[in-house]
């Protein structure tokens, strides 16, 4: 009987409520899946879990998810990633991780959140451009590249949301949907380590999650196996408007969410 006593405040003190816990345990799941299978969608991991968060904390927890999704999806897919691509845009990334973390001391993250939507809503609205878009980019790959790695790094810091602005570049490019993934998955590594001591300098970690966030991270590991199935199973013509979809309404969400307050 005492034992039993034990055990419930052990859960009631290191442990968040059951629906809260069950709701990590989906989100961790939907982690692995999106990190293993469809990049654009790391967004709404951080869009998840500020419905059961206040907006800080849920930065803090989400970046955790998806380090943690971003290393089960480099060990499968590290081998397709293209590594001279990753390269050429990490010193444009820094530049906006840096810019990032300065901006979120001073502006509003639902301001940040539309304005990247609505450069994200003008650049897929450039689709049907697409031919002569990249002609123009392949004659501007300095000035493209560099844009594209200063706004991922800096809307991966304000509010993981550099899904989106990475796609339409490997779009760009046309790298082929195993190179996509493997590309994307190393980079979110990368930034989301960088971004580990930035987050913990703002205080955005707070260690009344962290039991419940042990339990359920291993759930990022299935949901990465149905990913890797999933980009197997997809041929690339339907993977790339998957992306480019996904891609659009990530932008049309982060105005929308910002123009209804």
């Amino acid at each position: 009987m005492l034992l039993l006593k034990f055990l419930k405040w052990f859960v009631v003190i290191m442990f968040l409520e059951p629906h809260i816990l069950v709701a990590l345990a989906f989100i961790a799941l939907f982690t692995g899946f999106v990190k293993a299978g469809l990049p654009s969608l790391g967004a709404l991991v951080s869009v998840s879990l500020v419905l059961l968060f206040p907006v800080k904390d849920a930065l803090g927890l989400a970046v955790l998810y998806l380090l943690a999704g971003d290393l089960v999806a480099s060990f499968m897919h590290w081998r397709k990633a293209n590594l001279p691509v990753l390269i050429q845009l990490l010193p444009a990334i820094f530049f906006g991780i840096g810019l990032g973390a300065l901006t979120l001391t001073q502006v509003s993250n639902d301001l940040l959140g539309a304005l990247i939507g609505v450069l994200i809503v003008l650049m897929v609205g450039m689709e049907p451009f697409r031919p002569r878009v990249s002609e123009w980019a392949m004659r501007n790959i300095y000035f493209v590249r560099s844009g594209s790695g200063v706004l991922a790094g800096f809307s991966t810091t304000v509010g993981n949301a550099a899904g989106p602005i990475l796609s339409l570049y490997f779009l760009l490019l046309k790298i082929d949907k195993y190179g996509f993934v493997g590309t994307a998955a190393l980079f979110f590594l990368i930034v989301n380590v960088t971004k580990l001591p930035l987050y913990g300098a703002l205080g955005m970690f707070k260690t009344y999650y962290l039991w419940s966030y042990m339990v359920t991270v291993p759930f990022v590991i299935v949901g990465a196996l149905f990913g890797r199935r999933f980009i197997e199973w997809i041929p690339q013509q339907y993977f790339n408007r998957v992306v480019l979809s996904i891609t659009g309404l990530s932008g049309i969400w982060l105005l929308s969410s910002y123009l209804m307050g």
